[in-house]
C-alpha cells in the first residue's frame, strides 16, 4: 500500500471515529434537552421545544453520521476499538526514521543546488563587466 493511500485510509478512520463520538455527544445532549424540556413542560419562553416538533424518525435520521461508503469488506469504524484502529494504521518506527533521513538528504541536496546557483549567478554578474 502506498504511503498516500495508507495516510488517507488512516485519516478516514480517524474522521469516522470522530463522527461516532460526535453522534454520541449529540444524542446525549438531545436526551438531556428532551429530559429538561419534559420536566419543565416546554422551553423557558413557553413555546414548545424544537424536539417535540420533530418526529422520532426524523430526529434519529438527523443524528446519523454522513459517512462515505467504504469497501464491503471493511467493517464500520464504530464497531471497532479505537486502540485497534490506531494499532492497525500505526507506522513502524524504522519507517519514520527512514523517512526523516530521506527528508534531511533532500534538504541537503536542495541547499547544495541553491548554493551552486547563487555562486553561478555571482560569477556571471561579476565577470560580465570584464
Amino acid at each position: 500500500m502506498s504511503d498516500r493511500l495508507a495516510e488517507l485510509v488512516r485519516q478516514r478512520a480517524l474522521v469516522q471515529e470522530h463522527l461516532a463520538w460526535l453522534n454520541r455527544e449529540i444524542a446525549a445532549a438531545a436526551e438531556a434537552a428532551k429530559t429538561a424540556a419534559a420536566a419543565s413542560g416546554g422551553t423557558t419562553d413557553g413555546s414548545p421545544s424544537p424536539e417535540s416538533s420533530l418526529s422520532p424518525a426524523s430526529s434519529s435520521a438527523a443524528l446519523r453520521p454522513v459517512v462515505a461508503p467504504s469497501s464491503p469488506a471493511s467493517e464500520p469504524a464504530e464497531a471497532e476499538d479505537p486502540d485497534a484502529i490506531i494499532a492497525r494504521y500505526q507506522v513502524a518506527p524504522g519507517t519514520v526514521k527512514q523517512d526523516v533521513r530521506k527528508g534531511c538528504l533532500l534538504y541537503f541536496v536542495g541547499a547544495f543546488v541553491l548554493l551552486g546557483l547563487v555562486v553561478a549567478v555571482l560569477y556571471m554578474t561579476l565577470h560580465r563587466g570584464h
